[in-house]
């Protein structure tokens, strides 16, 4: 039971520490340890349940990308001189959206032969390969990629923009899609960075409330879908048929919370009627329910919609 474990000093105090927990408490409102380090729970699952759709993101979005220059410029399309930029001037250096494109291309073909050597055993002169550079590449290469630097008469941008991003556009001026879609991937990537280094997922300026948290990560949500939208539409629907959707979007709701702060219902079945019954509800709710079943042994278990 939560309320054998040592939360003080040992958990919370020591483990965790009052300084990061301390923004849990002023938003939630926790009446006890026990809810204090059931919100603390949710958040860790709140990451989990957003993690393959932001993956799903950075995944597409780096193919969709690669795809495109790849037919247009050939394999290590961002090597040499192959990539040019709208303010190429010789013997000057290149403006910060293409210089840190280029660093996070040597860093990816630096981390490829490392793995090779470290992970594979390989010796001697190693020949990066296309695709092997592109796994390790970062989030942030493809939002410098859609700076306004290569977008020009015979550059990457806007000739490739409509093969890169396939569903329907906000607006027909390709210029004024190119920042729309840069500012969603620089917020995508922001938050992705932020779920990663194990921060609190809601955290922002003008969070204050559990209402607050809940609606900003709705909206972080519906962000990556946008994104994943415009890439593809398909990619929507590999999300939806398999739940990841509904599962982020039900992970950021007040009933979670209060699941892992023990606070929610626990339903006792003891007929298959009753199990029925809570099933429905499950399914029409969107919920993801308890239930203490007394058909023969007594057993705890949760029931989830998929």
């Amino acid at each position: 039971m939560p309320r054998t474990l040592q939360y003080r000093p040992t958990l919370i105090d020591e483990l965790i520490s009052n300084e990061r927990i301390n923004s849990y408490q002023n938003v939630f409102q926790p009446a006890s340890d026990i809810e204090l380090m059931g919100v603390y729970l949710w958040n860790a699952h709140v990451s989990g349940a957003i993690y393959p759709i932001i993956g799903a993101a950075e995944i597409t979005l780096r193919n969709a990308i690669d795809r495109a220059l790849r037919g247009h410029l050939g394999n290590f399309w961002w090597s040499g001189h192959k990539l040019r930029y709208r303010s190429f001037v010789r013997s000057t250096p290149p403006p910060h959206p293409v210089q840190a494109a280029r660093d996070n291309f040597a860093k990816a073909t630096r981390k490829f032969i490392a793995e090779q050597r470290s992970r594979y055993g390989v010796t001697g002169h190693i020949t990066p390969t296309h695709h092997g550079v592109m796994a390790k590449t970062e989030f942030s290469t493809w939002g410098f990629m859609l700076d306004h630097e290569f977008m020009g008469n015979g550059l990457i941008w806007p000739s490739r923009l409509g093969t890169v991003f396939a569903g329907t556009w906000p607006s027909t001026q390709a210029s004024t899609m190119l920042t729309h879609v840069q500012d969603l991937v620089t917020t995508v990537r922001d938050f992705r960075n932020r779920l990663f280094h194990h921060e609190p997922a809601w955290k922002r300026f003008g969070v204050h409330t559990e209402a607050d948290a809940l609606q900003h990560l709705q909206e972080k949500i519906g962000k990556i879908e946008s994104l994943v939208t415009l890439i593809h539409p398909e990619n929507l629907r590999l999300l939806e048929k398999n739940g990841l959707l509904r599962a982020a979007r039900r992970a950021c709701t007040s009933h979670e919370i209060r699941r892992f702060q023990h606070l929610a219902q626990t339903h006792k079945i003891n007929s298959m009627s009753k199990l029925q019954g809570l099933v429905d509800r499950c399914g029409t709710d969107d919920t993801i329910l308890m239930a203490k079943l007394y058909l023969g042994r007594q057993r705890t278990f949760l029931v989830s919609p998929v």
